[in-house]
């Protein structure tokens, strides 16, 4: 009798655990991995985008497509004709694609900005949340850097989600009173949506989505390709 309830048990460990791996939010993007259909990732840029939130993921994911093909890799802005200047104006980006002619992403990356542009970005870009909002539809992950949860946060993609930002910022984002948030982590991950701290902390969402479709192995690879420590933890904020 005793026998049977451990299998019991066993089988029910191990059916929760199978339950659970299939309701990760990466799974489709496993899945496609798996059928070797490339997963779609787009870099959303814009006028003074802070140039690490937006080149820590891309860099990346372009090592990980190195070492093991898996991915396109684009960038979206509201047009493709014009160069978008980084903070400072320092780097001249024409982006791969508009919003008109994106493809759909299945994996959205949003970085930050300084606040001043943040709040220029909210009122007088309307068809950048407009875009955001018709990607997040359809996307396995969005993930934001920084800032960049504040444009998600305005365009309602965090409503109900746990969140974090840039710690400058977390007031600003607690404006929003139907998102719960997080202090003093790297990322917080609710369902499809990841937000990473502040800056570098990109890495470490994009680390962590590496590691959940290619593999742990090929993402420490990368982490010591780039001489990042992905296990660093926040106590020297405090």
């Amino acid at each position: 009798m005793k026998s049977v309830k451990t299998l019991v048990t066993i089988a029910s460990i191990v059916g929760s655990t199978i339950a659970s791996q299939a309701q990760s939010p990466t799974a489709p993007l496993v899945e496609m991995k798996k059928a070797k259909k490339t997963i779609n990732v787009a870099f959303l840029i814009y006028d003074q985008v802070e140039a690490m939130d937006l080149n820590g993921p891309i860099d990346v994911f372009t090592k990980a497509n190195v070492m093991d093909p898996t991915y396109k890799l684009y960038t979206v802005s509201a047009s493709s004709k014009h160069l978008t200047p980084s903070e400072g104006g320092t780097v001249m980006m024409q982006s791969t694609y508009s919003f008109e002619n994106a493809p759909q992403a299945d994996i959205l990356i949003v970085p930050g900005a300084a606040p001043q542009v943040i709040s220029n970005t909210v009122n007088n870009q309307p068809e950048l949340f407009k875009w955001i909002n018709k990607q997040n539809e359809k996307t396995k992950i969005t993930m934001s850097v920084c800032t960049g949860a504040l444009l998600l946060s305005n365009a309602g993609v965090l409503d109900g989600k746990k969140a974090t930002t840039h710690y400058l910022e977390l007031d600003e984002l607690r404006k929003n009173t139907k998102i719960e948030i997080v202090e003093k982590v790297r990322f917080v991950e609710d369902g499809k949506v990841i937000t990473a701290a502040g800056i570098t902390s990109g890495l470490d969402g994009s680390l962590h989505l590496i590691e959940r479709i290619n593999g742990k192995e090929l993402a420490d690879q990368i982490g010591k390709i780039m001489v990042y420590n992905r296990n660093g933890d926040m106590s020297f904020m405090e």
